[in-house]
């Protein structure tokens, strides 16, 4: 997990009602891998968190039972794994590469889906892992049923754990977001700017940083 960021915790994700339940899911399944929300798919679109809360899984399942093995990887990293070693889309490969692991953590699976194969592969690895006992993860920028060329196979496996969305944060998150960036930036705000940054319907966090950022940077000049 060393490859994200190191503030991807779960005291550092601000939690509201667009994404309480995907973060109290989440912390669910670090706490109890394996046994809560196998598979757990979280979705969302791009900038709300997803990857935050996968790396706060991994830091988490790190910090309670550090002997646990735990694996992120993007889809990409995923299919190299698998182009590097044998090539071959079977259980044997899947267990060479993955039977060490308690956790597997797999960020943007929507790329995953555009080849018949590639769906096979990631539907053995899903059977193998979870039929072991083991937690899988998986975040998307969109719910299973709205994934382009997704197998009806693949879907009934991604859906058959907990389906968790999370959306565009309101007032009061976006408030608490700008107030918790700045304090990681070791800033503090004037009087009624996280307020007035708060109430511009962002849809992302993102935009929220960008805004901040240039607040921090004008009030760095004078």
């Amino acid at each position: 997990m060393d490859k994200q960021d190191p503030h991807f915790t779960f005291e550092n994700f601000v939690v509201g009602p667009a994404n309480r339940l995907a973060s109290a899911a989440a912390r669910r399944a670090a706490e109890r891998p394996g046994v809560s929300y196998n598979p757990l798919f979280i979705y969302a679109p791009n900038g709300l968190g997803k990857t935050h809360l996968l790396g706060a899984m991994a830091r988490h399942i790190h910090k309670v039972s550090p002997g646990k093995e735990v694996k992120y990887h993007t889809a990409e990293e995923f299919l190299q794994d698998f182009v590097q070693s044998s090539g071959e889309v079977d259980e044997e490969a899947v267990r060479t590469l993955y039977g060490d692991l308690d956790i597997l953590l797999l960020d943007d699976v929507q790329f995953l889906t555009a080849e018949g194969d590639v769906q096979e592969l990631l539907l053995l690895t899903l059977d193998t892992l979870t039929g072991d006992g083991k937690q899988v993860a998986l975040a998307s920028d969109r719910p299973p049923a709205e994934i382009d060329g997704l197998g009806a196979h693949l879907r009934t496996r991604f859906e058959g754990g907990l389906l968790v969305n999370i959306g565009p944060p309101e007032y009061e998150t976006r408030v608490a977001i700008v107030q918790k960036l700045a304090e990681g930036r070791g800033a503090e705000l004037p009087p009624g700017v996280a307020d007035a940054i708060g109430r511009i319907p962002f849809p992302g966090i993102t935009d929220l940083q960008y805004s901040l950022k240039r607040v921090l940077d004008v009030q760095d000049a004078e």
